[in-house]
């Protein structure tokens, strides 16, 4: 009756996905941010935020390489590769983005959908950060900017996650769900530090009421980041930082790509569960896969309202310790 069970959630997984096109290697190429005069301006600004983001690819990447290609992963994790992020790393991140595919190149040859996927989400967060780090605009004109970016960055429907809002049963109610936060508590805690930092960048950015007041703001939030790591476990997030309750400024004013990062960093979750779970057959792992990054980007499946997606983040407090 158990893998009764389980079979029927996965195919009820499937079957919800089979509408949507699957990003396909063979379609899903590489492109690059949209050409503004803005971009660049967070890493010419903020070079230390910047480069924290560059380590967080990694930390993505070696999860998913280690998943797939040792036996014994979490103990990877939690010890070597968790000491190393943290004691080195994070003290010292590299100047450029991370090619993921050098650093994970098992993960990115069973499902280079899904690096092209995260990839493309990334660009879109990096733009925005670019919008509202660039000096002399409005913010009427930062607001169509992120307009015009979200456009962009839905113009990519084989790879755009939806800005329509899932139910948390999508990460937490499937038969593999919760698997690698149980084995990997120190790992996970560490990711969702790193998606808590991302969040709060944008209300740092965007609660300036001037220019001067940007640089004391993110250098803040860097503190706060380093903070939650050296007073472990105690300040890491004790569930997944939603952006309602993470960035509530950048929440209220742009809710669809809020949306678009907190499907983002939900996937994250999914994908390491799918991963690391027994349940799920190493020769089903990439159908798996493809299926849940399909539901993330389709705008029917398990859709709660925004009102529900807002209730949510205020269960799932964002600032333990608080």
């Amino acid at each position: 009756m158990i893998r009764y069970t389980r079979r029927l959630a996965f195919a009820l997984i499937a079957a919800a996905s089979a509408s949507c096109t699957a990003p396909s290697s063979r379609v899903a190429y590489e492109q690059s941010y949209l050409p503004a005069t803005f971009n660049w301006s967070f890493r010419r600004r903020y070079p230390q935020a910047e480069r924290l983001i560059n380590a967080f690819d990694y930390g993505h990447a070696v999860l998913y390489q280690t998943l797939i290609a040792n036996r014994d992963a979490a103990t990877e994790l939690e010890g070597r590769e968790f000491d190393f992020i943290t004691q080195q790393l994070l003290r010292n991140p590299p100047n450029l983005a991370i090619d993921e595919a050098a650093i994970g190149p098992d993960y990115a040859k069973l499902v280079p959908e899904l690096v092209a996927l995260f990839d493309w989400a990334h660009v879109f967060h990096r733009q925005i950060y670019d919008v509202w780090s660039a000096p002399g605009l409005t913010d009427q004109r930062r607001d169509a900017e992120v307009a015009r970016v979200l456009r962009y960055y839905e113009s990519r429907r084989d790879l755009a996650l939806s800005t329509r809002p899932k139910s948390m049963a999508l990460m937490d109610a499937q038969p593999y769900s919760r698997v690698f936060r149980e084995k990997a508590p120190k790992f996970n805690g560490l990711l969702w530090s790193y998606h808590w930092f991302q969040l709060a960048l944008y209300d740092a950015l965007i609660g300036r009421r001037t220019d001067a007041e940007l640089q004391p703001r993110v250098d803040s939030t860097i503190k706060r980041f380093f903070g939650r790591l050296a007073d472990a476990p105690k300040r890491r997030p004790a569930e997944m930082p939603m952006a309602p309750s993470a960035s509530p400024i950048f929440a209220d004013r742009y809710p669809e790509a809020a949306i678009v990062f907190d499907n983002l960093h939900a996937l994250h979750d999914v994908v390491s569960d799918i991963l690391m779970s027994p349940l799920v057959p190493t020769n089903e792992k990439r159908a798996a896969l493809l299926a849940a990054a399909a539901v993330y980007r389709d705008d029917s499946t398990a859709v709660v309202t925004v009102e529900e997606w807002r209730r949510m983040a205020r269960l799932m407090s964002a600032e333990p310790g608080r």
